[in-house]
């Protein structure tokens, strides 16, 4: 049932342009207003306050769909969660309008759609290394998630995620605090993650830099998966076009995310799950 989730979810969102009611953030947008509206969501919030604000929403959607006890309505809700929750139509225009404007040879253009995929950065990354970054937090990290545990799991990971950025919105003082909670959040998946693209890529070479962090417990996620990713599909700085570097990336993580779905099929021959 993950697998046939999985597999019908990443084509419907490769193939479709999603609506804003199957895109997170109109509900994430509808959550937050609810939670002002009544006062849960305000400077006086607490870590406790805001965490339960997160918690809640998954467990009411995991104990919703332990309840029904019907396969073919639990395939359904947590396939139609999966939809919502995965991908950022939002970035997937601004990256193809990026290639449009190089492949015109609009510079300004080219900047412009860069910095809508937040190019360039605090973390000095490059271009390319952004794109992991966005495919990991839309993409793979909100896979793992469900594949742990359903639908709920999705739920809760693209909260937690759209909490940080709100509270970085709004410059609150428990920003740094939730920052930590993400990180423990994205601990095993971004190890995870980036050791599939070691082993979609130049193995030899990221496996001393994923040694390196891998059982680091302050290592960002970020720096982790980024840093594994550059050593996995280098590019000669000799070579380097304005595309030639973030297409690169953005195979090498297409790549990561076939593994995953074939870890997931070899794991659901196997009875290890559903």
């Amino acid at each position: 049932m993950t697998l046939i989730s999985l597999l019908l979810v990443l084509a419907l969102e490769r193939s479709t342009r999603k609506t804003r009611y199957w895109q997170s953030e109109f509900y994430l947008g509808q959550y937050f207003q609810f939670l002002h509206s009544r006062g849960w969501l305000n400077e006086q919030s607490n870590l406790i306050g805001i965490a339960l604000i997160v918690i809640l929403p998954a467990l009411v959607l995991g104990g919703l769909v332990y309840s029904l006890d019907a396969f073919l309505v639990e395939f359904l809700l947590n396939t139609a969660v999966l939809m919502v929750c995965i991908g950022c139509p939002r970035f997937r225009d601004s990256y193809r309008g990026y290639l449009q404007a190089a492949s015109r040879g609009d510079t300004e253009a080219t900047h412009l759609y860069a910095e809508q995929l937040g190019y360039p950065c605090d973390s000095q990354n490059s271009f390319g290394q952004c794109l992991v970054w966005i495919n990991y937090r839309h993409y793979i990290a909100v896979s793992l998630w469900f594949v742990a545990f359903g639908g709920a799991g999705a739920v809760f990971y693209v909260l937690t995620r759209a909490m940080l950025a709100h509270l970085s919105e709004q410059q609150s003082a428990l920003h740094s605090q939730w920052q930590k909670m993400m990180q423990a959040v994205d601990w095993i998946p971004a190890r995870l993650a980036s050791l599939g693209l070691l082993v979609v890529g130049h193995f030899s070479r990221a496996l001393p830099v994923w040694l390196g962090f891998a059982f680091d417990l302050s290592t960002p996620a970020r720096r982790l998966i980024t840093d594994v990713a550059k050593a996995a599909e280098y590019v000669e700085d000799d070579k380097v076009t304005c595309t030639d570097e973030p297409c690169t990336m953005v195979r090498l993580v297409k790549r990561n995310m076939m593994l995953l779905l074939v870890v997931v099929a070899v794991l659901t021959l196997s009875g290890m799950l559903r």
